[in-house]
């Protein structure tokens, strides 16, 4: 088995990386949930003053990525991802984007993950099956704490 470097000076992920235009995400634990908080600008607009749909997706096959390889250890890509698009994400305010672990199996880790406004209701939900590599991740769960 091979172990997967998860260096914070090497990544470059545009959801959670040091990527000068990507979304920088960082993950925390919540009970159950891995929430991430922000608040994206309008580089990121789709229809007017709200978040273009494959950025929302974006955010919740991030969220349901970090929910994943905490919980395995190992890096755990996204094979299917379905999104329900609610409501308008808006641009320019506090948003957050959450997800968990739902089921793990034969190789495989469902997770359910949502985009929330500031008052806690849900603009977009996702489902997403990954696959477990063989590849381990030792550092990501330290990443978390």
């Amino acid at each position: 088995m091979s172990e997967f470097d998860w260096s914070k000076d090497e990544n470059h992920c545009f959801g959670c990386g040091d990527n000068p235009i990507g979304l920088k995400l960082d993950f925390s634990r919540e009970g159950e949930w891995l929430v991430a908080r922000t608040k994206l600008e309008e580089v990121y607009q789709g229809f007017q003053n709200s978040v273009h749909g494959g950025i929302v997706a974006t955010l919740l096959d991030e969220a349901s990525a970090w929910a994943a390889m905490a919980k395995t250890g190992h890096l755990t890509p996204s094979y299917e991802l379905n999104c329900k698009f609610l409501e308008p994400v808006p641009l320019e305010k506090d948003i957050s984007v959450r997800a968990r672990v739902v089921e793990e199996r034969h190789g495989v880790v469902k997770s359910k993950s949502e985009v929330r406004d500031d008052s806690g209701n849900v603009l977009a939900r996702g489902e997403t099956s990954s696959r477990i590599l063989e590849d381990k991740i030792d550092s990501a769960e330290s990443e978390l704490l």
